[in-house]
């Protein structure tokens, strides 16, 4: 497919929709880490290498992450039984909870945004919205550790 002004639209406004997300949960009580952090664990308990790998932030960022939300006991540290030094993050019942509220939250501010949207119209865009980004996961190189480049969107053009 040649490049169009349509194509650099989706590309243009699928940033602009990460930049507002990222902003919206900078926002958080919680903070980026930490919400990122629940979503991860609330799949399965995961390692803290696994989650700084994945939510692309230093080891630091998640130890801090895991302090915070153990405090506020919505993770709980499990053992690994192979290796007493390393352990898992799990969600406890209020992490649960506090993910369900935060989730709640963000599907009824989402409602209220396309409110005017008919349910087909709903339908579609999240079907291909669905389609791009598997597609975009597909042809993204495996994330190799935390290191940060310049941002190719604040790059003048040529």
């Amino acid at each position: 497919m040649e490049g169009t002004d349509s194509v650099w639209v989706i590309i243009r406004e699928l940033h602009r929709a990460a930049q507002l997300q990222r902003r919206a949960a900078a926002g958080s009580p919680m903070g980026p880490v930490a919400l990122g952090l629940l979503n991860l664990a609330a799949q399965s308990p995961v390692p803290p290498s696994y989650a700084a790998k994945e939510l692309q932030v230093p080891p630091q960022s998640i130890t801090r992450a895991v302090a915070d939300l153990m405090e506020a006991g919505l993770v709980r540290r499990v053992g690994n039984a192979a290796d007493g030094r390393s352990y898992s993050i799990e969600l406890t019942d209020a992490g649960r909870q506090a993910r369900a509220d935060f989730r709640q939250q963000l599907s009824a501010d989402f409602s209220r945004l396309l409110a005017d949207w008919s349910q087909q119209e709903i339908d579609t865009f999240a079907g291909q919205l669905s389609r791009l980004v598997s597609a975009l996961a597909a042809e993204a190189p495996a994330s190799q550790g935390t290191a940060r480049t310049a941002n190719p969107w604040r790059q003048p053009e040529k």
